[in-house]
């Protein structure tokens, strides 16, 4: 199976609430970069749709806590990639 490209979406879509949608290979601990970024960036996961039938993907909707950090499209966007990157980095480093 070929490689997939990285695709992160991410929208806002009432209020303070986004959702994030997330494709990727599968493969590590994609799933918990990505809730630490949320984590990190002071975002709460409201609802999460995750599958690694064939590759990753994420479909979740966030909100922005009382100790929010971001609430802007980019900085997610920009975060999620790069736990992505540093988790597909570390594997090919490890083979």
């Amino acid at each position: 199976m070929g490689k997939l490209k990285q695709e992160v979406k991410v929208e806002k879509i009432n209020g303070e609430q986004f959702v994030v949608r997330v494709a990727c290979d599968k493969g590590g601990d994609k799933l918990v970069s990505i809730l630490e970024v949320f984590d990190e960036l002071g975002l709460n996961v409201v609802q999460a749709r995750v599958s690694c039938r064939h590759f990753f993907s994420m479909e979740a909707i966030i909100g922005v806590g009382q100790d929010q950090k971001t609430s802007d499209l980019k900085d997610i966007t920009d975060a999620v990639l790069k736990a992505i990157d540093e988790k597909q980095s570390g594997e090919q480093e490890m083979l």
